[in-house]
């Protein structure tokens, strides 16, 4: 296809002929098999004739500068056409752009952006469809009366596969079931800004992906004429919608809106999604293993960082925290009393046990389960109530969102004392599984089954909080914080002792049973003059104290060096009166942390009282992002493994039971892996262990979790993973690869620390090759990009580190140092390691095998030229530019070893998948590259001359951001 539309651009001396059609198509092409390949390519090109026809009326031209632009773009990627023709071809792509009028470059780029939007939704669709014929790939053998295994797909990351993987080792179905009953997988919403799009329009992108499924649905001969003509029009009136609304954030989001909009994926996907993953695993578990899953079982829990997490960002204050805890509670009521209505009006039943009679409302009702829900609806509609009290003290924006529901059923008594509201989950929870152990009693297994079943698994999931919040701040400003509280208590020097004087102290208090300050003077801090800042600090300790029970997690402290951190945020907590204190979880994040961390660990663990206050237990975070960027991919990497290994030997020698928070962005270059399974798998022998907690954030939100069944896939995924890591004995590192890895990562980090820290010309050469400095006026966060206004690249945040350079699809933060260290791979290669070891680390130790495919994939993401456009057109220094070029040439470098160590002729070339996805859309993204480089340089002129008030520079504007979201939207990662 390429080849016909290169030879027919040449024909016609390198100028398209524009039609509506070829403006908006992939290239479909692969391993695919033709049905897969035909739908696919018949949902894209319906959803881009869509997107051109309703353009050509809104905006008339932009649809003939699109293909003339999408032509040159296809002849560039296009293998069968020589070098000359294709230079030229991208020559005739820059000048067409170069040419363009600032409202076409905006128009064009928004046009690309939707298209690529759509054409993720078509491969989204392709993805779930490929899913479901897993599901039929094999007779059910294993299913019997209720249950069948076919309820998850026969895969081995998939809990079918992954439960007759091990029943084929010889494991009792007794053990399995134990295992998988008592495991936990937390998943962990951040409030990282990775994701370009607005709620408004990833709703949008979710009413088309249902309308899409639904036209599938249709061409079995079964819907009308009329049927599928309305389907088409409500397709056309979203993607109208879609083009006609603002695609950018005009204003930075507040805390609070990150939150409802983080957690939005709560309400309209795993709300739904969770009972219905829990019925499928109930279904399996009983095929295979004869047992049912418990209703007690949570093997997926959710939690949140969005409105707890202050590091680094002024603007989440316990004010904020306070609102958000309030906002959730109220949305969580509001949806239980959706289900609870339902509820009643189902369980019209008149049997019950005496437990049921003893439930407030039941005792004389002639039906004891309507009495019983109805009391607990009114329960809830007291928790509504408390919710909005909370929220108007706090001089929250007024919320009136679905109150129908408040007064849709149930019977109030005139005259009954004040309803109390649910604020411990254990009250709602237990009548809940006495009405079902009731029911069950009563001949009415069927009807337990049912509605009631559903609502008590989303209690277990997400209890009365929805997600409860993690509190997240940076140690010194603890440290600072006890020295404040140490000055009123007349004890003065505390940030200048040392360590071992610090946990001294800090024991001492802990265990004398009596507060540090008078009782009364934790109350009155303000008045006594404590710093604004420590106060805050102080505010938020009391949280824990003074907020329902359930609506925070851990405590997690960034940048932690020392036990006397974990220990001072005990000691705050005890100050604020904390009778339940949160779990405490260090944060190591540095190479030289994470090195320590061990060390750290033991002091901790031996410090007397410690395990008796902490339980022997202690969650410990493991830092992926900020190492990485810290140090480089491998020697954070190998300095992660090592860590945990360490950790983990330290918590049993001292009789500590050990969970690992896993902090993983999204992208690789932020500790993220698209191929969860095997990621997990990959983690150290012992780390997991059945508890496994990870952070998700910014895209990944909406990718995994978005919709119901990438939501119950994802979940089926997790839980596969960590079932199967309990029985899985690894291949473990053997000396010589400890001491080859050891070897690598000096190397690495040396190197990567030497272009990022040492180079003189690198933070200019970064400033001006990509758009770092444009990426705020995206607006999509509340944090600010730098812990340090001031700083440079090492205060810079991880993630507009790695979106920076994503944009210029360099990729720099996921390979720099790399290929030093593999170096030794290639002929004359001066790496510390030979090739032989490395072919053979690559093929017998998974984590080594997963890492270099987990480069790789990045790799294929990348483009040499396309970065050297962005240097050529922007960086006007020659040293800068011969920077620029010896990093390209690293790349190769990098590029060449791993593919060497992999056998692989092209990178990530065993995932079909990928490699037909970005074939499909280069093109487009080449486009968008072109346009981006050229309002940057329009940009950059007009802010040099001072011309930065007029209409063409706002268009300029809008036009760069355009393109930094169509740019991650058609890779489909940020940062």
């Amino acid at each position: 296809m390429l080849a016909r539309a290169g030879a027919l651009w040449l024909r016609r001396g390198g100028r398209p002929t524009p039609t509506t059609r070829s403006a908006f198509s992939l290239v479909v092409e692969g391993d695919l098999d033709n049905t897969r390949a035909t739908k696919f390519s018949e949902d894209v090109h319906f959803l881009g004739g869509i997107l051109g026809d309703v353009l050509e009326k809104q905006k008339p031209g932009i649809l003939p500068a699109v293909t003339r632009l999408r032509e040159p773009a296809l002849v560039w990627r296009d293998s069968g056409i020589e070098q000359a023709e294709k230079e030229r071809a991208f020559k005739e792509l820059c000048k067409d752009v170069s040419r363009m009028s600032p409202e076409m470059l905006r128009d064009v780029t928004r046009a690309c952006g939707h298209f690529l939007a759509l054409a993720n939704i078509a491969e989204s669709r392709d993805a779930t469809r490929t899913l479901r014929q897993l599901y039929f790939t094999e007779e059910d053998s294993s299913s019997s009366g209720k249950f069948a295994s076919d309820a998850l797909p026969a895969k081995i990351d998939s809990c079918a596969g992954t439960l007759d993987a091990i029943l084929k080792e010889g494991v009792p179905p007794a053990k399995i079931f134990q295992i998988l009953t008592q495991q936990r997988v937390e998943i962990v919403f951040t409030a990282h800004p990775t994701e370009v799009n607005r709620m408004e329009h990833l709703s949008k992108h979710r009413y088309v992906s249902e309308l899409l499924a639904k036209r599938e649905a249709m061409q079995g001969g079964t819907a009308t004429t009329f049927e599928k003509m309305q389907n088409e029009r409500a397709i056309r009136r979203a993607v109208s919608a879609m083009l006609g609304s603002d695609v950018l954030r005009r204003s930075k989001p507040t805390p609070q809106e990150e939150a409802r909009e983080g957690l939005a994926v709560v309400q309209t996907s795993l709300w739904d999604a969770v009972p219905g993953f829990l019925r499928r695993l109930d279904s399996v578990l009983g095929a295979k293993c004869q047992q049912r899953l418990p209703l007690d079982a949570t093997p997926m829990v959710f939690a949140s960082w969005m409105g707890g997490d202050r590091d680094g960002n002024p603007n989440v204050t316990s004010k904020i925290t306070r609102e958000v805890v309030a906002m959730q509670r109220r949305q969580a009521a509001l949806l239980y009393l959706r289900e609870f209505n339902t509820l009643r009006w189902s369980l019209s039943v008149h049997e019950c046990t005496p437990a049921v009679r003893a439930l407030p409302g039941a005792e004389d009702a002639s039906e004891p389960y309507k009495a019983v829900v109805a009391n607990l609806i009114a329960r809830l509609r007291a928790t509504v109530a408390w919710a909005d009290a909370e929220l108007h003290k706090l001089g929250a924006p007024a919320d009136h969102r679905p109150l129908a529901l408040m007064s849709s059923s149930g019977e109030v008594v005139s005259g009954a004392p004040a309803v109390q509201p649910l604020l411990a989950v254990e009250e709602l929870v237990a009548p809940l599984q006495t009405m079902h152990e009731s029911l069950v009693a009563s001949g009415y297994e069927e009807l337990a089954d049912g509605v009631l079943v559903d609502v008590i698994r989303r209690v277990g999931a997400f209890g009365l909080q929805f997600a409860p919040l993690d509190l997240r701040q940076e140690s010194t400003r603890h440290a600072r914080a006890v020295d404040a509280l140490c000055k009123l208590a007349g004890v003065h020097g505390y940030l200048s002792w040392k360590e071992d004087e610090k946990v001294e102290f800090l024991t001492k208090e802990l265990s004398s049973g009596r507060p540090l300050l008078r009782r009364g003077t934790f109350e009155r801090l303000a008045e006594l003059g404590v710093p604004a800042d420590e106060m805050e600090v102080l505010q938020t300790a009391a949280l824990v104290a003074e907020l329902p029970q359930g609506s925070l997690g851990a405590y997690v402290i960034s940048q932690a060096t020392a036990a006397s951190d974990v220990l001072a945020v005990e000691l705050l907590m005890a100050e604020a009166g904390a009778v339940r204190p949160l779990r405490v979880a260090p944060l190591f994040e540095t190479l030289d942390d994470l090195n320590n961390a061990p060390a750290t660990l033991r002091q901790l663990f031996t410090t007397p009282g410690y395990a008796e206050r902490a339980g022997r237990k202690q969650e410990v975070m493991v830092g992926y992002s900020d190492s990485a960027k810290d140090a480089g991919r491998i020697a954070a990497m190998w300095a992660q493994y090592e860590s945990q290994e360490k950790m983990l030997e330290v918590a049993r020698e001292c009789g500590f039971e050990i969970s690992f928070f896993h902090g993983k962005g999204g992208t690789v270059g932020r500790g993220g892996n698209p191929e969860v399974y095997k990621a997990i798998l990959a983690h150290p022998q012992g780390t997991i262990d059945g508890r496994f907690r990870v952070t998700e954030q910014g895209e990944m939100i909406s990718r995994n979790f978005g919709d119901i069944e990438s939501a119950e896939r994802s979940m089926d995924i997790f839980t596969a993973a960590v079932l199967r890591d309990q029985f899985l004995q690894r291949p473990q590192p053997t000396q010589e690869w400890r001491n080859a890895m050891a070897a690598m990562s000096n190397v690495s980090c040396d190197f990567y620390r030497s272009v990022v820290r040492g180079e003189p010309k690198f933070v200019p050469y970064f400033r001006s090759a990509t758009p770092e400095l444009e990426l705020g006026s995206l607006n999509v966060g509340s944090r600010p990009a730098k812990r340090n206004p001031k700083g440079g690249v090492e205060s810079l945040r991880a993630i507009p580190w790695i979106f920076a350079w994503a944009q210029t699809r360099l990729n720099l933060p996921v390979w720099l140092g790399i290929g030093k260290a593999l170096e030794g791979a290639l002929e004359g290669g001066s790496g510390p390691v030979d090739r032989e070891t490395l072919v053979s680390m690559y093929r017998d130790w998974p984590w080594f095998h997963t890492t270099v495919d987990l480069i790789e994939t990045l790799m294929a993401k990348s483009d040499r030229t396309i970065a050297a456009h962005y240097d050529e057109r922007l960086v006007a220094d020659k040293e800068l530019l011969e920077l620029g070029a010896a990093l390209r040439k690293r790349f190769e470098v990098t590029e060449q070893s791993l593919l060497t160590i992999s056998g692989h002729k092209a990178p990530a070339e065993d995932y079909p998948d990928l490699q037909r996805s970005l074939k499909a859309r280069a093109h487009y993204i080449d486009v968008l590259n072109v346009i981006q480089v050229e309002t940057l340089a329009r940009i950059r002129a007009a802010e040099a001359s001072g011309a930065t008030s007029g209409y063409d520079y706002q268009t300029l504007k809008d036009a760069l951001l355009l393109t930094i979201n169509g740019i991650a939207t058609g890779m489909r990662n940020s940062g």
